[in-house]
């Protein structure tokens, strides 16, 4: 029989994989926020059209227009976003200390664990986590800011040379020109919201873990850093994947790599979490002939063998497989038409976070 750490590193490995697919649909949910926006910025644009007459007092006239009906429109669809995203961060951490739980619970056949966030702690949880040294509500504040002085900066610009109303058009959402790519400015603002979504989730996820390891620190012997390695994967995050920290402290054990605020938070994007790794019943004081059969064979004090999503997926049955990543995706990974890091894009594969509950 596997020891709980082995049972713990499996079930760790593949609810990282839904919470990869929940982190795919947020995205998607605000790029969509995000798209409805150029379609009103173009609209105001088309409506305004400050290109107009060629004297210089009626286009800055008209541009102030246009700037002060799209500033309340920018900053409407960017607080949406953080709404959106912030109820669904709640609600995730209470299902990741919900999940945490259950799995040290079911592994070491206990009911030992416990650690599970009420809504206010939640809130609490979720309005403190930081994303390179920023609460998620201050990165929309600015990421709101930016798109507003590109706007305004690309206007200008265009209209200083003399530009139509089709291009500036297209400064917003980009197209072609003479046969050549116009890259629109709107693509910045949308890949820098997906890099907030998907370092806020994890982090969330990572903190509301930690949440659940200190509730239980007398019963677990340390964090085990667990990185997505592919192509993608930083430096940073291939060094740290396997090594071992303390639960209070967050100290390395048998190494001198500092923990640095963590998974999820070490870098913009990150992809890494932990998993915890149990005591024995030894060290815990525990008679293992004092225990239920069932029961004793768990917690045996053994580290978990090494083990990363793509060597966890490749040993899982067909079937599974094909649950995890849909048949036609895990048919072409399989025949080696698409690479372990198309997989991780969930694209195609989201949850929301009630499918996530419910598969718990």
């Amino acid at each position: 029989m596997d020891g709980a750490n082995d049972i713990i590193a499996d079930a760790f490995t593949r609810h990282a994989l839904d919470l990869l697919r929940v982190e795919a649909g947020l995205r998607r949910e605000i790029v969509a926020l995000l798209t409805a926006l150029e379609g009103e910025l173009v609209a105001a644009l088309a409506k305004i059209d400050p290109t107009g007459p060629a004297r210089q007092s009626y286009r800055a006239k008209r541009l102030e227009t246009l700037l002060d009906q799209v500033r309340e429109t920018i900053r409407a669809s960017y607080r949406e976003s953080d709404k959106r995203l912030t109820g669904a961060l709640r609600e995730l951490a209470e299902i990741e200390a919900q999940f945490a739980v259950k799995a040290l619970n079911e592994a070491t056949v206990s009911q030992l664990f416990a650690g599970l966030l009420t809504i206010e702690q939640a809130r609490s949880l979720v309005a403190g986590v930081l994303v390179q040294g920023a609460p998620v509500a201050e990165w929309w504040s600015r990421q709101a800011g930016d798109t507003l002085q590109r706007f305004t900066d690309q206007m200008r610009l265009g209209i200083a040379q003399g530009e139509t109303s089709a291009d500036l058009i297209r400064r917003v959402r980009g197209g072609t020109k003479g046969g050549e790519l116009v890259p629109g400015f709107m693509q910045i603002s949308r890949r820098n919201a997906e890099s907030l979504v998907r370092s806020a989730t994890q982090a969330v996820a990572e903190r509301a873990r930690g949440f659940v390891y200190a509730a239980n620190s007398d019963l677990i012997a340390a964090v085990v850093w667990t990185s997505t390695l592919d192509m993608r994967t930083t430096t940073e995050c291939k060094v740290r994947d396997g090594l071992r920290y303390t639960v209070e402290g967050k100290r390395p054990i048998g190494h001198s790599v500092p923990w640095s605020g963590g998974p999820g938070a070490l870098h913009w994007g990150c992809r890494s979490a932990s998993r915890p790794e149990t005591k024995s019943w030894r060290d815990l004081g525990i008679k293992v002939s004092d225990l239920p059969p069932g029961t004793r064979a768990s917690m045996n004090g053994q580290v978990a063998a090494d083990l990363t999503f793509e060597t966890w997926l490749a040993r899982q049955p067909k079937a599974a497989q094909d649950a995890a990543l849909g048949a036609g995706r895990a048919d072409l990974w399989r025949s080696g038409k698409i690479t372990f890091r198309d997989l991780l894009d969930a694209n195609g594969r989201e949850l929301n976070v009630a499918e996530l509950r419910a598969r718990l």
